[in-house]
This record gives C-alpha cells, structure tokens and sequence, in this order.
C-alpha cells in the first residue's frame, strides 16, 4: 500500500478548499500558512508556535496575519472595480468594515492600513465602538457609518465630528431617531448627513436569515421610508440624506438569495431618489460570506459563489434597475466584515490528555463462572458474526439492561457490571465493524460512531474562544498542524478546560457531510500535540465569556518579511488570574489578605510549618499573576 504523505492530509482536512490559498499542508508534514496567497512566501505554523513556546508564550495562543486582511480587502476591491469596468458602471465602490465584527485595537488598525489605497470606512454600532473610532480616523474626510442605538450623547459626538474633518452618516433605523438627530444637529449647529436603513422583504439564505426580512429587529418599513423622506422636505432638510443601506444577513450561502435583495434594494433606491436628490450611495450592507467547509455549496457553513461573483451581480443588479428608471447609478458601498477578517486569525491549543473511547476488542472470558450474565454476553461477543448480527446485538442490548436492572436492586456487584458495560461497548463496536459487510444495519447501530470516539482534551475554553460553535452550532475547520505526514488513525471529540458538559466539539466539517469525529493521531507522552482551529477571526473574541474565569488567550500578531521570516509584530498578553477575578469584583489584594489570615491560623495549629506557609504563600501569590490556561 502507497505510504501516507502530506498530500492526503491535505484531502483528508480539506484544507485546501477552505483554506481559501493562505493556508495548506507542507511536504514537512505542517501546516503552512501564505498570508498573500504566495506559495513562494509562507511560514510553517508548528515551527512558529514550538518558537512561541520557548519564549514564553503559553498556548492556547490566537496567531493574526493582518497581511491577510491586506490580502482580502484588496481582493473584495479589485473584484469590485472590475466588475465596474466591465459592465461600464458610472460610479466607485467603497468598502466599509464594521468594527463589531471584531473590535480588537490591532485588527481595525489592521484593517485602516489595509485600506488606505481604497478609500476604505468603518461603521460603529454603539458609544464605545463610536468613540474609539472617533479616535482612530486619522485622514480627513474619512467616512464613519454610525448604526445601533443612538442618544443625544451619541449623537453629538458622531455629528461634531463632522467638524474634525470626518464624514460621520448617521443611519436611522428607527422613526423615531429622525426627529431626534435633527434636534441634537440643530443644537450643536452642525448639518448631518443621513441614511436610511430599510427593512427589505426579501430575506437572505442561512444560519442568519432569520434576522432579515420585514420581521427584522432593525431598519424602516416602505411606509416608514416614505414618510421619513417626505418629513425631510417639510423641514427643508431632504438634501441631507446621502445613503440608503439595508442587510440582507450574515454569511449568506446562496448567490440567488443576494440576486433577490438587490433588486429589490436597487428599486428602492430609485424612488428613494425622486424625494430626495441628494441620495448618492447604495449600502448593501454584509452578508459576503466565506467557505468554512470547502465544499462551495449553498450550505449554513459554506457558500456557492465566489468573491468576483457577487461583486458581478451587486454591480449588475444596481445599474440594470437604475437604466431601466433613467437614475444615475450610486456609489456602491458595502459591510464586508466576516469575509475581511474571518480567514487571518487561527487558535492553537495544545492536547493535554485523552480518554480512550474505542476498547480492545480483544477481550478476556470473565473469571468468574458465577457472573452467568458476564459468561452469556462473552458467549455472544465470541460467535457474533455477519450472519446473526442483528440478534446476537439484540440479545447483547439485553443481557446489558438486565445487569443494569439488577445491579439497581443490589444483586449484581460493581465487578459484573464493570465486566458488562465494557464488554457490551466492545459488543458495540465489533457490531459497527460487521454491520459494513451486513445487508441489514440494526437501527441502535445507525448513529454508532460514538463508539469509536476518543476524547482529546485541549487547553482553551470554548465559551471564550469559540462562543459561536457553542452557542449557534457554527462550525469551523479543525486539524492538527504537524505529524500530517503520519495518517491519524484515531477519531475523536475536541474537549475544552471548562467543567461545563458543553464544552466539547463534536461536529466536524466535511465536503459530504458533518462528521461526529475529527480524525487526530495517537498521543505521544514524550511530544506536544498541537491542533489549530482555523477562520475565528471574525465575532469570536468579543463575543466570548469568562466561563469558569478562563480569560482571553495569548495573541499574537504575525508577518513575514522580504526574506520569508516571522516578524513578531505585537504580542498581547492572554488575561491573568488577577485579571479575571477583578473582572468580577474580586479584589486581588484582600484575596492575598484573606489567604494570609489562612495561613497564620494555620501556622498557630501547625497544621503547616513556617517553611511551608511561606512556599504557599509565594505559590498563591505567582498564581494571581500567571496565565488563567494549563501551562505544562
């Protein structure tokens, strides 16, 4: 048989269709990473994490490769012009980042550098993200989309800021906020720019689509829209709306769904237009979505058109309307944030133990000629075969709830049963193995990988790393980043630190299907085994929580150079155990204090020496100040 290689690793994990071009698997056996989509420039992940470690830098740790987020915005707006000088559209695109897709310093500054040669903006949703940005824009006539909740406070800041040379669009979602920007505007003495928000009924397609439609939590119904408008010509203020917007919902699968909105967006703009001449840009808000499967389908964790696809049909969708009504056509804007950032980031933890899963199938007869259950279940584990699988594992199925049943009532002891229940999960899977060869599959038996399943427990918590596979079943593409010259041959769950029963993966991307396991290899006690996940970059740190108080992981932000090589461009620190408990108003010193009342009581009952208090000591104290992860 042809050895295993790096090449079906590759096919294996799938990595080189999600990867997307920025990452694969080296003829070393590691994963690679090409930040430009350079095959000549890359760097090896597991060389990059095993320098990490021995500077000190604890796992789990998130590796950024902002030049990534150069290579995607550059890539959403080459797609966007030559889609406009194809179809010979009279306007520009501009690509905005929404700032909640992640909020971390480094990534939206990231972002502004990538976007300096595209005339790039951001949208904020709420105070704090307007007032980081507000300080963040550096260049003159810089365009600011303001959503979410606005008060007066919000409001003056956003509209003031017109004054420090920043084009802030105030977008109303709600009617009620027209009347209250205008108010705020016309006591600060600054004119606004507007936009409207509307609430299209065609929905997007997705794990997301239910937050689109005309049941949406945000944006102006036609109605709505229409007497917004006319109240700007009441009060002589039409020229200010400059925008219209809508979203149509993250991560949308289907290129047919996005045909659908755009029409109707396009048609709402040209009569948005007639009432107010000033309109000039059409926002389509998000929904570019990104291939976590590979597999380039209309499903909730992959899509069905390319990047120069979608730009294709926005553009086309918008100029047909706009000639068919005479309208000139808009500047087109659009809120790409999962496909800006989602691809640069990957979370790597280390495996710090496994339980073993599949058993031996090569079982040992009971000792015990009494246990006449034990003796009865082996009898049908030895003779089982293709030809009486169905009632040989019915008959297993049996004989186990019996011995259950009766050690319940106190007639069966922990031995038997302990005999039994390993017995019956090997019963189970000799079972599965057979039912490949069987015509007839017994039906306990058709969702029998679980029982082959070895669980991996890795350093990270799920709740704070990755909230959305716990919270909306999203998925993302898991493998290990080294060892993929050797073929995994074990399947297992990824469980996290956290004592919570949902902190575990087990649900798999796969070209075909979702898979219940994650082929992995057999741990080493001597070697590290690492296993990266990959696409977080987009909502998961913001979003995660201190569950169990594990606090934000090590982050680390990377380049390559002219030459090839790792640049460490900036390290941020994960949260220390001081960190996390003041977090939830645990005062750090009076712990030390009360730690220390412990210790002198228990130095009056020489429960401890004094050699001892002072190491207890010293230890409780370096805790506050180390890593909230498992650190070997």
């Amino acid at each position: 048989m042809e050895s295993w290689n790096s090449t079906k690793s590759s096919e294996l994990y799938g990595i080189n269709e999600w990867g997307n071009g920025y990452y694969s698997v080296g003829t070393s056996g590691n994963v690679q990473v090409h930040p430009t989509k350079d095959r000549g420039k890359s760097l090896d992940i597991y060389e990059l994490v095993s320098t990490l470690k021995r500077r000190g830098i604890e796992l789990p740790v998130v590796l950024r490769f902002d030049q990534i987020i150069e290579s995607r915005i550059s890539e959403i707006n080459n797609a966007f012009r030559a889609a406009i000088e194809a179809y010979e559209y009279g306007n520009r695109y501009r690509h905005a980042y929404p700032i909640k897709v992640n909020q971390q310093y480094q990534v939206v500054r990231a972002v502004q550098d990538a976007a300096r040669n595209f005339e790039g903006a951001l949208e904020v949703g709420s105070k704090p993200e307007l007032i980081a940005v507000l300080a963040m824009l550096d260049r003159r006539g810089e365009v600011l989309l303001c959503n979410g909740y606005k008060d007066a406070e919000y409001l003056e800041l956003a509209i003031l800021g017109r004054k420090l040379g920043k084009r802030t669009i105030i977008i109303i979602e709600q009617p009620y906020e027209l009347h209250e920007v205008l108010r705020v505007a016309e006591k600060v003495g600054v004119e606004p720019e507007l936009g409207f928000r509307m609430k299209p009924l065609s929905r997007g397609v997705g794990k997301w689509e239910g937050s689109t439609g005309e049941n949406a939590k945000f944006g102006l119904t036609s109605l709505e829209l229409l007497n917004g408008a006319r109240y700007l010509q009441q009060v002589g203020k039409i020229h200010c709306l400059k925008l219209l917007h809508f979203h149509m919902g993250s991560q949308v699968s289907s290129i047919v769904a996005i045909k659908r909105v755009m029409r109707e967006a396009a048609r709402m703009y040209v009569e948005v237009k007639k009432l107010a001449p000033d309109l000039e840009i059409l926002d389509v808000g998000g929904g570019l979505g990104i291939d976590y499967d590979g597999s380039k389908t209309n499903s909730d964790c992959s899509v069905n058109y390319s990047v120069e696809e979608y730009a294709r049909d926005v553009v086309w969708s918008i100029k047909t309307v706009c000639e068919e009504e005479g309208t000139p056509v808009p500047e087109i804007l659009s809120e790409s944030g999962r496909s800006t950032v989602a691809h640069h980031s990957v979370l790597v933890t280390e495996v710090t133990d496994v339980s073993i899963g599949k058993p031996a199938l090569d079982f040992e007869p009971p000792e015990d000629k009494e246990h006449a259950r034990a003796q009865e279940l082996w009898q049908i584990f030895q003779s089982m075969s293709v030809k009486n699988l169905s009632e040989s594992f019915h008959d297993a199925m049996s004989i186990h709830e019996e011995c259950f049943s009766a050690f319940m009532q106190g007639n069966v002891g922990l031995d038997e049963r302990a005999y039994v229940d390993s017995l019956f999960r090997a019963t189970c899977v000799k079972a599965k193995l057979l039912s490949k060869q069987a015509r007839r599959t017994p039906e306990e038996l058709e969702n029998g990988e679980k029982f082959f399943r070895d669980t991996y427990f890795c350093s990270f918590s799920l709740f704070q790393s990755l909230p959305d596979s716990w919270a909306i079943n999203q998925l993302f593409p898991i493998m290990p980043i080294h060892r993929l010259n050797d073929e995994p041959n074990r399947r297992g769950i990824i469980a996290d630190l956290t004592c919570d029963s949902d902190g575990k993966i087990d649900r798999f991307i796969d070209v075909k299907e979702i898979q219940e396991s994650l082929p992995l290899h057999e741990l080493s006690l001597e070697d590290p085994y690492y296993i990266a996940i990959f696409l977080v970059g987009a909502y998961q740190e913001t979003l995660g929580d201190l569950h169990n108080l594990f606090g934000d992981a090590n982050a680390v932000h990377v380049d390559i150079d002219q030459n090839g090589k790792a640049v460490l461009k900036t390290i941020v620190e994960g949260d220390t155990v001081r960190e996390v408990l003041s977090y939830v108003q645990y005062n750090p010193q009076e712990l030390i204090e009360k730690f220390r009342f412990s210790i002198e009581t228990a130095l009056e009952d020489e429960s401890v020496t004094p050699e001892q208090a002072a190491d207890l000591t010293a230890k409780f104290k370096r805790s506050l100040d180390g890593y909230t992860y498992f650190v070997k």
